[in-house]
């Protein structure tokens, strides 16, 4: 019994529950008493993944989760009842996470002499999972193997608790703990072993799992590794959490990734697995970080890859502070949670009755007890909180993560310039993203991100829909930010930041100066080319003085899934001549001007604004949060070699007016003016007429090299081998047969899949290429032309037989997929989107026929290409995604999931045109 704490220290927390924790222990008794009541479910078959599945097809909102409702499901919204499979399979992925959760708490509770009737509840929970585990199958999974989900990930967290429920049953049910290990815990470990996400968040968890499992095995040498292997605990604390204890992703997979770690670093310190002690200072400040950069009503910017507007007024979030607590005298953990459990909110159902372990299942804000913990505050919290007030959140600076956040009007005001780190796969292309709230209302707002499954994803994931600059109608690129510029000095404060890598050939700077009331924006590029120059102003600001009236209009601008124009409607124009002075206005009752604030009717959002440059002032509608309707916002488009933009928005009524005429001069409304110029040094602010008269100067400039560094929070792989094909001249054939370095699996290796093989035939022709494809073993399951996905927002295409081909001409690249028509020899082509510089020039010709167990594919390019790939997908009967892929340039050790039909340009194989 030592996973996470020895037999004495679980004899203390006995005390300790009988007495000052009592209320919790109490609470969490109440919970299992009414699974006690009940039967036992166990679903018989695996969790599955689906744009249907446990979402509201009126408003998109996830269904509520009802543990004792496995074939009927309400939305909590507008409480329509959803029945169907596609809805009870979304149901078993809560469902399984749950129980398991629901083995600890009995498992704990009955060791800490709460009540003996729960250790029977545990082992049956336990006996079932040992009894089923192995009659789930390892099959048509999104992301990694496993058996009871549909991404490895799950099962970890699932694993995690099962390895500390059979650890606290040990002693009394060694016999049941033994059928553990052997039926359920080494066979998933070993599924969660082969699946290696690197620096991902779910890999944090992956690793816990293979500690505590290994752990529990008495693997030693197995557990060592998943501490301090090549992407273990130890290399997550390095790379992943930044050195200001913020995780690279943001702030929603930092609350993720740090439980994932507070297990991690919890199991190796109890099994005397050592980690650096500054590596253990910086998780320590993670416990603390969301708060930083929260926002006035204590929900989280919604950056990167979000939900939205993350309450931090939860149970879990209390929680884990409460175990930061525990592990130090943090006075920033402790006003935390004074402020988590003061009473001045309605009292809501916290959700923790239905927590499905560690996925989170945010919930709106309540007032919150120490009693709405879970088993982990049982276990560690301490057993009183000392004496502290909350106080106000503080302006900060973040720079490892890259976000600076200014607070004004007694914190009630909020500014942030998110410029710095990218966030990596789940980072959104929005570097020098603006936020502006002013209490409930949210003036200048992040999305987040909707369902993963959903094709608005693409929206949430473009430039366009953040407060961000973009050139030439494209999104950004990934790129990190550098901080030029920071200082504060009371009510005073400024950033300069800069985003040069995120645009091809421009150089683009922001400047942010917050005051009172009020801020100035100001947006500098300069290019090496005439370039297009869009800006985001996500509120509906109208126009009232400096501007023609409103007319129709197209908005345009790249054609990529992602660069966000195709989800614009309703476009108007008002046309704006060079350092014309707007005058604009927006009302913040949540329509419009806010995004869903409940600020009233009487808040108001002023803007003054001019550019260099001629502008136009679009209009348009595009989705607002997630299922929270449409919003209408504003972009500013203007173009040139270089240029600025400059805006003052006014978010109080201290602010009377301002003149753009020569410099900035604020007017307040006590009389006061506010004279702002640029200086060689840093930002000059005259005040005069006012209750603070003066001058003072803003200064913090970054010495270039002196800017700390940013971690990119990845594992770097080793660099590909750039590989060349040769083409004789006189035409011969060149054939490449692939297989076992070639494969791409899912779940299965390519041994255990059958060594497959396919065969990549090339050969010069005419001035051209000709490319046949022989797939000797295939069942044929190509995508019909009318098919739907109804799994994700991937191209139905790709879970069928079929061929892509991504190839580079002179006239630019190109990429194909290639999909038989059953009915004779034709072959349907799709250009894939992002591949089409080349356009018709490079249009493909290709035909097909049966041959023996499989089809040859031949494949004619009117030019010769300089580089090119070939992948061909492969499928079985009965799968609903696909099986493997092989991949001309190479694929070993590569998995299919998530991957599309996209493709990485720097994969193409150069093709050698000499002899």
């Amino acid at each position: 019994m030592s996973l996470l704490a020895t037999p004495s220290t679980l004899d203390e927390r006995a005390r300790i529950a009988k007495h000052e924790l009592a209320p919790l222990a109490a609470s969490l008794s109440r919970d299992l008493d009414i699974v006690l009541s009940r039967d036992i479910h166990f679903p018989n078959e695996k969790a599955l993944l689906s744009r249907e599945g446990g979402r509201c097809v009126l408003d998109g909102s996830m269904l509520a989760f009802d543990p004792f409702q496995p074939h009927e499901h309400r939305c909590p919204t507008c409480g329509t009842v959803y029945r169907g499979e596609l809805h009870d399979r979304f149901w078993i992925y809560w469902y399984q996470l749950w129980l398991a959760e629901r083995a600890v708490h009995a498992a704990l509770l009955s060791r800490l002499g709460i009540d003996a009737r729960y250790a029977a509840l545990a082992e049956q929970i336990l006996e079932g999972y040992v009894e089923r585990y192995g009659t789930y199958p390892n099959r048509d999974n999104v992301l990694g193997p496993t058996s009871l989900f549909f991404s490895t990930y799950l099962e970890s967290i699932w694993l995690l608790q099962i390895c500390v429920a059979a650890d606290l049953l040990a002693d009394s049910s060694r016999s049941l703990a033994d059928r553990v290990r052997d039926r359920i815990i080494a066979p998933s470990r070993a599924i969660i072993a082969e699946y290696d996400e690197g620096a991902s968040n779910r890999q944090v968890w992956n690793d816990a799992a293979l500690l505590a499992s290994s752990l529990v095995l008495g693997d030693v040498s197995a557990a060592e590794s998943a501490v301090h292997g090549r992407s273990g605990i130890r290399s997550h604390l390095e790379q992943g959490l930044l050195a200001d204890g913020t995780w690279f992703e943001g702030e929603n997979y930092h609350l993720f990734a740090h439980r994932g770690l507070w297990y991690g670093v919890t199991l190796a310190e109890q099994a005397g697995i050592a980690l650096p002690a500054s590596l253990v200072e910086r998780f320590q400040l993670g416990f603390s970080a969301p708060f930083a950069t929260a926002l006035p009503d204590l929900t989280l910017p919604s950056r990167r890859d979000s939900q939205y507007a993350i309450s931090l007024r939860q149970w879990r979030i209390a929680e884990h502070c409460e175990l930061g607590l525990a592990r130090s005298a943090d006075a920033t953990l402790s006003d935390a949670l004074h402020q988590l459990y003061t009473d001045d909110i309605p009292r809501r159902d916290t959700g923790r009755s239905t927590s499905a372990a560690d996925v989170e299942r945010n919930a709106p804000a309540s007032a919150l007890s120490r009693a709405d913990l879970s088993w982990r505050a049982l276990l560690f919290a301490r057993p009183s909180l000392p004496p502290r007030e909350p106080l106000p959140l503080r302006s900060t600076l973040l720079p490892r993560q890259g976000i600076a956040v200014f607070r004004r009007d007694a914190s009630t005001a909020y500014v942030a310039l998110d410029y710095g780190h990218s966030g990596g796969g789940h980072g959104h292309p929005d570097r020098l993203n603006l936020l502006l709230a002013d209490g409930a209302t949210r003036w200048l707002d992040d999305y987040g991100t909707g369902s993963y499954v959903d094709p608005s994803l693409h929206w949430y994931r473009s430039t366009l829909a953040h407060n961000a600059p973009l050139f030439d109608g494209k999104s950004q690129r990934p790129a990190n930010g550098a901080l030029l510029a920071y200082d504060e000095r009371g009510d005073a404060g400024w950033i300069v930041a800069s985003a040069n890598e995120a645009s091809p050939a421009v150089r683009v700077r922001r400047t942010i100066v917050v005051m009172d009331g009020y801020l100035i924006d100001t947006v500098d590029w300069n290019a090496d080319h005439d370039t297009t120059v869009d800006i985001p102003f996500h509120a509906d600001l109208a126009l009232t003085a400096g501007a023609d009236a409103l007319t129709p209009g197209v908005l345009t601008g790249g054609a990529g899934l992602e660069d966000g124009f195709n989800f614009l409607r309703d476009a108007t124009v008002q046309h704006v001549p060079p350092n014309v002075v707007v005058r604009a206005a927006a009302d913040g009752s949540g329509g419009s001007g806010g995004s869903g604030g409940s600020g009233g009717d009487a808040a108001t959002l002023r803007a003054w604004a001019r550019t260099s440059g001629a502008a136009v002032w679009w209009r348009v509608t595009a989705p607002g949060p997630p299922t929270r309707g449409d919003r209408t916002f504003r972009v500013v488009r203007t173009s040139g070699e270089s240029g600025r933009h400059q805006t003052v928005l006014a978010w109080s009524d201290t602010v009377a007016d301002v003149d753009m005429s020569d410099g900035i001069r604020v007017t307040l409304s006590d009389g006061g003016v506010h004279a702002h110029r640029e200086t060689s040094t840093g930002w000059l602010i005259e005040r005069s007429n006012g209750v603070n008269a003066g001058a003072v100067e803003l200064r913090g400039y970054v010495v270039p090299g002196d800017e700390p560094p940013t971690s990119r929070g990845e594992i770097p792989a080793a660099d590909a081998a750039t590989q060349t094909l040769t083409l004789p001249r006189t035409g011969e054939p060149v054939t490449i047969t692939l297989g076992e370095a070639h494969y791409r699996r899912s779940e299965l290796r390519w041994a255990d899949a059958g060594r497959l093989e396919a065969r990549v035939t090339l050969a010069r022709r005419d001035g051209g290429l000709r490319i046949s494809i022989d797939v000797p073993q295939s069942h044929l399951l190509f995508a019909p032309t009318d098919a739907i996905n109804v799994y994700d927002n991937e191209h139905p295409d790709i879970n069928g037989d079929g061929v892509q081909l991504y190839f580079h001409t002179e006239q630019g690249s190109s990429g194909w997929m290639f999909v038989p028509d059953r009915g004779g020899n034709a072959v349907r082509l799709r250009a894939i989107d992002g591949w089409n510089a080349a356009g018709e020039a490079a249009l493909p010709r290709a035909a097909w026929r049966t041959a023996g167990q499989g089809y040859t594919m031949d494949i004619e390019l009117p030019s010769m290409p300089d580089a090119l790939d070939v992948i061909v997908n492969v499928t079985s009967p009965g799968r609903v995604r696909r099986e493997a892929q092989f991949v001309l340039s190479g694929a070993a050790g590569e998995f299919v999931y998530l991957r599309g039909d996209r493709h990485d340009a720097s994969r193409l194989l150069r093709l050698n045109t000499d002899d």
